[in-house]
């Protein structure tokens, strides 16, 4: 077959183009808030030192993968898994053996304990969230096993079942670190790349129930979660601003206004509101670039999903769109999560802000991700190298 190009609908350079500008907008936009949320302390370089590395390294990962071949990642997607999956099941045993802060030092030295719970795995002097990490090599493999299944999909015990017990697994491994959040994150993600291949919506509302209960209990039978939906329930006119960190959230988006207070001149960051630099940054953006601050974000974040949408739609090959989809729903998902939270019309998850809150290793798998999208979006009508 000739290597000539082959023209498709929705193969337009822009779209790749805009993609790869809004993404960058975002990682800057994260760098100057690790900066501003951390600038009253003296340590104050290190969360903006730490998302300049991780914007470095995921920057290098972004160009290598938008420049390779995506439909790679079907022969690369269950190594990739296993190997997160053998993190998430060290940290799992080591975090239902030893729950509290209390463990052996070798195994305190290998997965740490922190602010309540073991989510970390430390490889040498790299220390990992692998449940970050699964956010990318879970839906890279869901997409692959699509693939791989064809029309079997929409049958419920040779192709739906399958496909979910990998979600399940993960989800399940997640949780018990605890991070329900992530778990929930991961869960949808995963729902999501099955959708977009085509699985039963019959079948999707199946395993909706049994989830959601299963969140529901986890949510309730836990102290601590159910302080959080206290918290929640409570009228905002009622909130503890001692006790409750989505007050100081709404009250750090209330000094912010329409304009904000400038840049760097936040006061709900100073010692009142505990994480603006990870899971409440959307309310020091809205208190030092108020209301027009919030909505360029929104606007940056829409473009994303809508440019991540249209390639998943317009792509040849359930690969290509199961794992476009799968990444956009993980960029989409996690962003309303994290707004709800702050606006407080959601309890309180811990769920960091794509692009923008502090953490290595999440800015490093979304840059992987959204490289993969650009490539998949840059192969558009090309046919592949096997032809």
């Amino acid at each position: 077959m000739s290597d000539a190009r082959v023209r498709h609908p929705g193969e337009l350079r822009w779209e790749t183009r805009l993609l790869a500008v809004v993404t960058l907008t975002l990682v800057s936009v994260g760098i100057a808030m690790c900066y501003a949320a951390g600038s009253y302390r003296e340590d104050w370089f290190l969360e903006a030192q730490q998302q300049v590395s991780g914007a470095v390294v995921g920057g290098v990962l972004f160009l290598v993968a938008a420049r390779l071949d995506y439909r790679l990642l079907r022969t690369w997607a269950r190594p990739m898994f296993w190997a997160t999956l053998a993190g998430l099941v060290v940290i799992g045993i080591v975090a239902v053996i030893w729950s509290g802060p209390k463990a052996p030092e070798a195994v305190a030295s290998l997965v740490p304990y922190h602010n309540g719970a073991r989510r970390w795995l430390r490889i040498g002097p790299l220390q990992l969230q692998i449940s970050e990490i699964a956010r990318f090599t879970l839906p890279v493999l869901i997409a692959a096993m699509v693939a791989d299944l064809g029309a079997r999909l929409r049958r419920f015990r040779d192709g739906f079942v399958p496909v979910m017990v990998p979600i399940v697994v993960t989800a399940a491994l997640v949780a018990v670190q605890p991070n329900l959040s992530m778990a929930i994150l991961l869960t949808v993600t995963g729902v999501a790349v099955a959708f977009v291949a085509g699985a039963r919506i019959s079948h999707l509302l199946l395993f909706a129930a049994p989830a959601v209960a299963g969140a529901a209990g986890m949510l309730v039978l836990t102290p601590e979660r159910l302080d959080r939906l206290g918290a929640f329930l409570r009228p905002a006119t009622e909130c503890d601003p001692i006790a409750d960190q989505v007050c100081d959230s709404l009250i750090g988006l209330g000094n912010g206004g329409i304009v904000g207070v400038g840049f760097g001149q936040g006061t709900q960051k100073l010692g009142h509101l505990s994480f603006g630099h990870s899971d409440f940054i959307l309310s020091v953006v809205g208190e030092e670039w108020g209301f027009l601050g919030i909505m360029f974000l929104v606007l940056c974040f829409t473009l994303f999903c809508w440019m991540g949408f249209r390639i998943a739609r317009t792509v040849r090959g359930a690969v290509g769109a199961a794992v476009a989809g799968g990444v956009t729903a993980m960029v989409g998902v996690a962003g309303f999560m994290h707004a709800a939270v702050v606006l407080k019309l959601m309890p309180a998850t811990g769920l960091t802000l794509p692009f923008i809150s502090t953490g290595r290793v999440s800015l490093v798998v979304y840059l992987l991700a959204a490289g993969v999208l650009v490539s998949i979006g840059r192969l558009r009508g090309k046919p592949s190298s096997r032809s």
